[in-house]
């Protein structure tokens, strides 16, 4: 029978209560500390808070007066004659779209709160080579509203063209770092609808992107002709009669074409104002891009066509690009400006101020008959021009 020995009880009892009573006293000194320590949570929160929201407010600050600094370089880059002033007034365009990108870029990133993503974005996954004065705005326009679809700095980066030497790390700072959507990789792309008719563009582009798309956008010659000269006339650097624009536009490109081919640097301002009749000769430029593309990665589309069933040849393009079918919510392109000259493309009939004179309109029509031929044999299309 086990013997009770009261010393040993009255000793576990003193140390039983010496034990409680130095975890009352942590407890009592632990409380402090977590309660301090939730107060400077809440602070830190409430700093970054406001860091975060004063980061958001300079940052479109920043990004207004870049915008504010477009307006004043574009009428000199309009007005500027010598193509050395031309080509820096584009350059400090081009450069300050880059800008307002990542600008707008870091602040989508504090708007979400997500790490700022670095500078050097993906390159195209497709390119809208042209033409000129047949659609390619409002395409980019549909496009760029697709939610698989991140628009690049500009629409028209001119890199393939006038800006080659500023080297493809120039050009990734242009576009969006790749990213996914719901399972979906987000593509990008740009559209300067002078490179289907440059002559170094579709080796460059096969250079620097290889696997992108590309997307032709082919207008009647006649009135892409036409429409070419207004947009000159508007911007003040044609001041001829259209007749007599057209009777000059070899002596204006006498020698050009050889120098740019000659001189990868030499950039033609005059092949790219004056090139009236030679652009809208479709087929010898798409068979230069077939040089460097296969046909598997070129869509040509009727400019007409487009205008008319945007919604159909948007469902084209779609499919041509791997992106989901969509409606986007307007149909209508942005801007008064762009808007006007939707209509007067939709309606197809050169309704300008002055309208082409029908005898003029007749002589041009010769003039394309056996290019329009060409193409048509080539594409396996009749578009009925």
């Amino acid at each position: 029978m086990p013997v009770f020995q009261p010393d040993k009880v009255f000793g576990i009892v003193r140390r039983a209560k010496a034990f409680f009573k130095r975890s009352d006293d942590d407890s009592a000194r632990g409380s402090a500390p977590a309660a301090e320590r939730q107060r400077e949570r809440a602070g830190d929160r409430e700093r970054a808070r406001r860091l975060t929201s004063e980061r958001k407010k300079k940052l479109r600050s920043e990004i207004k007066s870049k915008k504010r600094e477009l307006s004043p370089i574009r009428k000199e880059y309009r007005a500027a004659t010598d193509p050395l002033k031309k080509r820096e007034h584009k350059l400090r365009k081009k450069s300050i779209k880059q800008d307002i990108f990542q600008l707008e870029r870091k602040l989508r990133a504090a708007k979400e709160g997500r790490k700022i993503e670095p500078e050097t974005g993906a390159l195209p996954d497709f390119v809208i080579i042209g033409a000129q004065k047949g659609g390619t705005t409002f395409l980019y326009q549909l496009l760029s509203q697709h939610p698989l679809v991140e628009p690049a700095a500009s629409k028209e980066l001119h890199f393939f063209d006038n800006l080659f030497d500023l080297g493809t790390e120039w050009y990734r700072r242009c576009f969006p770092q790749p990213k996914w959507k719901n399972g979906q990789r987000v593509i990008t792309g740009e559209g300067t609808p002078y490179y289907l008719s440059h002559p170094h563009a579709a080796r460059r582009t096969a250079e620097v992107v290889p696997q992108a798309r590309l997307i032709a956008l082919l207008r009647n010659p006649v009135d892409r002709a036409y429409s070419h000269y207004q947009m000159g006339v508007r911007r003040g650097y044609e001041h001829l009669k259209f007749e007599e624009a057209i009777e000059a536009e070899e002596a204006r490109l006498q020698g050009e074409r050889d120098r740019m081919l000659e001189d990868e640097r030499y950039d033609s301002f005059e092949h790219q104002r004056f090139s009236y009749l030679s652009r809208g000769i479709y087929v010898d430029q798409l068979v230069r891009w077939s040089e460097f593309f296969s046909k598997e990665q070129m869509l040509v589309l009727q400019s007409e066509e487009f205008f008319e069933h945007p919604q159909a040849i948007l469902k084209v393009v779609l499919t041509f690009l791997d992106l989901p079918h969509w409606e986007p919510e307007d149909l209508e392109p942005r801007g008064e400006h762009d808007k006007d000259k939707y209509k007067r493309i939709k309606r197809n009939k050169g309704e300008y101020a002055d309208a082409m004179d029908p005898a003029t309109r007749r002589c041009l029509e010769e003039y394309f008959e056996p290019h329009n031929k060409r193409l048509y044999d080539y594409l396996g299309i009749d578009f009925g021009w």
